[in-house]
């Protein structure tokens, strides 16, 4: 098994927002930061396309997004892999490492069957479809062991554009 060493985050990086530079360090997440990190990835991936053709309904999104980042995506990435952030939570990464794909999908299927929501039959179907497709492409194109990045998001901004490298 791979793993990506950490030695804290790096000085050199940092952010510029709004016109200013902001210090925005990279590090791993503290799993008691999970819940704000859930939420932050939820809003930022709200009108993703994917999860709008998943689940059409706004209202739906907003509530199974929260639920999903925070109750599969994290902990499968938290066990599996690895998540990065910034020091205020305004954004994160969450990676699975080489190997554990499987290991990932498994527990993903399993948590959808304990949802405390019933997500409707074609919002299901989709999920399923779109899943079995990206992952046969995933690994046609793959080629072998590799990190995947699972979400990549940043808290949104109230100013369209306001976010530059």
């Amino acid at each position: 098994m791979s793993r990506v060493e950490s030695h804290g985050p790096d000085p050199r990086f940092a952010v510029r927002v709004e016109g200013r530079q902001q210090d925005s360090r990279v590090v791993r997440l503290d799993m008691s930061q999970a819940e704000l990190l859930s939420a932050v990835v939820s809003r930022a991936l709200q009108n993703e396309p994917h999860f709008k053709y998943l689940m059409p309904n706004e209202q739906a999104r907003r509530a199974v997004l929260p639920w999903f980042f925070r109750s599969v995506a994290i902990p499968a990435c938290q066990l599996f892999g690895e998540i990065y952030t910034t020091d205020t939570i305004e954004g994160g990464a969450l990676w699975t490492s080489p190997g554990h794909t499987l290991s990932f999908e498994q527990m993903v299927r399993t948590e959808i069957l304990t949802m405390p929501f019933k997500l409707g039959g074609t919002s299901f179907r989709c999920c399923i479809n779109l899943g079995t497709h990206v992952e046969a492409i995933r690994k046609r194109l793959a080629g072998g062991p590799h990190w995947y990045l699972v979400a990549h998001a940043m808290e949104p901004s109230e100013e369209e554009g306001a976010l530059t490298p």
